[in-house]
């Protein structure tokens, strides 16, 4: 799994959401997701797999690499 893009899609002050997109077994992939910063001290992520049966188990087996990602770019003030 490779992550190809994070893209912030919309802000409405500390809550986020947007498209990661991914390249797994030589197809693209994405999902959406949503973050909420509003405590200083609990971040909130969801990530949503458009397709549950197909991506649901490639979202659980990467969720830390494309929770850091997500993250990471929230983190940078959805540049």
């Amino acid at each position: 799994m490779q992550i190809r893009q994070v893209v912030v899609e919309r802000q409405d002050g500390p809550e986020y959401c947007g498209l990661l997109f991914y390249h797994y077994q030589e197809l693209q992939h994405y999902v959406p997701w949503t973050v909420d910063r509003t405590d200083p001290q609990q971040l909130i992520l969801k990530l949503f797999p458009p397709v549950a049966e197909e991506n649901a188990s490639i979202v659980c087996d990467h969720y830390e690499e494309m929770a850091d990602a997500i993250v990471d770019r929230v983190m940078r003030g959805g540049e």
